[in-house]
């Protein structure tokens, strides 16, 4: 109990927070909904979802309940209002184009936004040779059935659906996790399994197993358009005049991609919650060497804090 209560002081100094932390991902999860929106030939009012399909970037978004009742859902910007692509949605990260393919994930009943988040890597230890190592989690409806004990909480709601696809909800990840799929998305559908280990050393420093073999990355099976779609997003996010980290990225030497992420997480301590501040992306965008995921908690906006430190790390790599 003493431990315990110098470490909570501390905020928890033995924590490995990027394989062992686990946060909502808010809008670096983004990607991930577009890639399953397009692998699913997602219907969303009223017509099938493709890179160039446009939906209405709003201030809400209004989802109208089988209980006849109104459930508003906002967008983090309220002054645009707008039809985007799924490109320009990634670069604005505009919530309510989000929304309605929740809506869109709602109507069917196999759960495919979660099926493709877990063949990415989320919900499950990533094997990298530390530990221990957090699973995070990606909420279904049979998760609901068992965790929760109120018959209300136990349904699967629209709103989950519709939280899920800004990252937002129950979710959780590791900045690992984050990391691997970011990369995925970079190198052409590779999952990689990140590895560090170099060799076992005995008596006297002798290397007992040098240089162990790096573990094959796993092929997945998704679209090149789809993860040529994403890119184009990301890298319009660093570059537009409007993306939301163009001020940081804009005028980098080398073009990088990324996503900013604002992701709303409780304190049950403070009563109240707490933006954590994310970027994640990779450079050069075009042939990519390295990936970035930064992570600020309680950090505030991603754009603000997450993005410039992660360009602080590009900077020293390049």
């Amino acid at each position: 109990l003493v431990v315990e209560a110098a470490a909570k002081r501390r905020n928890y100094p033995g924590l490995n927070r990027a394989i062992a932390g686990v946060y909502p991902a808010g809008s670096t999860f983004k990607p991930v909904t577009a890639i399953a929106a397009l692998e699913e030939h997602l219907e969303v009012e009223g017509q099938r979802v493709t890179p160039y399909t446009a939906l209405q970037c709003s201030p809400n978004f209004i989802y109208q309940g089988e209980d006849g009742r109104p459930y508003p859902f906002r967008n983090w910007n309220p002054f645009v209002n707008t039809p985007i692509t799924m490109p320009i949605a990634l670069a604005w990260s505009c919530d309510t184009y989000f929304y309605r393919l929740g809506v869109g994930f709602y109507e069917l009943e196999s759960s495919p936004l979660q099926k493709w988040s877990t063949t990415f890597g989320f919900g499950e230890p990533s094997g990298i040779e530390l530990g221990p190592e957090a699973a995070g989690l990606i909420p279904t409806p049979e998760w609901r059935q068992e965790y929760f004990d109120d018959e209300i909480e136990k349904l699967w709601k629209p709103g989950d659906s519709i939280e899920l696809t800004i990252g937002q909800g129950e979710m959780t990840v590791t900045p690992l996790q984050l990391a691997r799929f970011y990369a995925m998305v970079a190198n052409g559908g590779r999952l990689v399994t990140p590895h560090v280990f170099d060799s076992v050393e005995g008596p006297g420093s002798v290397s007992i197993v040098p240089r162990p073999t790096q573990p094959v990355p796993k092929r997945i099976d998704v679209s090149p358009g789809a993860l040529q779609v994403v890119r184009e997003g990301l890298y319009r996010a660093t570059h537009d005049p409007d993306g939301t980290s163009t001020g940081i990225f804009g005028s980098f030497p080398v073009q990088i991609a990324g996503k900013t992420g604002t992701a709303e997480k409780y304190s049950s301590e403070y009563n109240r919650y707490f933006d954590q501040a994310w970027w994640c992306g990779y450079g050069p965008a075009e042939a990519a060497e390295i990936v970035v995921c930064a992570l600020i908690e309680n950090g505030g906006h991603g754009g603000t804090s997450a993005a410039p430190a992660a360009r602080e790390v590009l900077a020293r790599y390049f």
